[in-house]
């Protein structure tokens, strides 16, 4: 199995894009570098492998500096360290009624009631991630890719993702990782 480290970039409201990099070499224009191919005689790139974010995107998408956590008496628990963000070009532009949500769902982070599903992080409520969280939290997860689907497998709170990469069709209920329909544009699983 190979690891990898990976970005994930949100494309538009609900078109998720997969751009996995080796190491050295990430596959950008220009690059020699080229994915292994997929079994299936398709000459789609083979995603197959484990995985895990190696940045701070679990606590910011965008640059950041370190923050103490909610209760000094527990040291450096919870804190938040400072990290580059993930978002090319640095900030994410976020409309002035989103940037209000987030600032709120911050300050609410802790809040640990179930009964309040809009406040408190999903992770400290030991929620599904959703996405496109599931990719950047720090936790490794797995890729198993054949030529109909894509299954993410993740190892926080055992959540996973089927991708149909045929017949597609909206979810006829909603769920916390989603309904994924994916097509390839080029290298890239959209």
């Amino acid at each position: 199995m190979r690891n990898r480290a990976i970005g994930l970039w949100m494309v538009g409201a609900g078109v998720v894009g997969l751009v996995a990099g080796c190491g050295t070499g990430g596959g950008g224009e220009g690059s020699e570098y080229r994915a292994p191919r997929s079994p299936y005689g398709n000459d789609k790139p083979d995603l197959g492998g484990i995985y895990q974010a190696m940045n701070t995107a679990n606590w910011d998408l965008e640059d950041h500096s370190m923050a103490p956590g909610a209760f000094w008496q527990l040291g450096a628990l919870g804190g938040i360290p400072p990290g580059l963000g993930v978002v090319e070009g640095g900030g994410i532009p976020y409309q002035p009624w989103a940037l209000e949500r987030k600032k709120v769902n911050f300050r609410n982070r802790l809040i640990a009631d179930v009964y309040k599903s809009d406040m408190g992080d999903p992770e400290l409520k030991c929620y599904l991630p959703g996405v496109p969280r599931g990719n950047y939290m720090p936790y490794p997860f797995q890729i198993v890719q054949t030529d109909r689907y894509v299954l993410m497998a993740y190892t926080f709170a055992n959540a996973n993702r089927i991708i149909n990469m045929e017949n597609h069709r909206e979810s006829s209920v909603d769920t916390w990782m989603g309904w994924s329909n994916g097509r390839w544009e080029g290298d890239t699983l959209v």
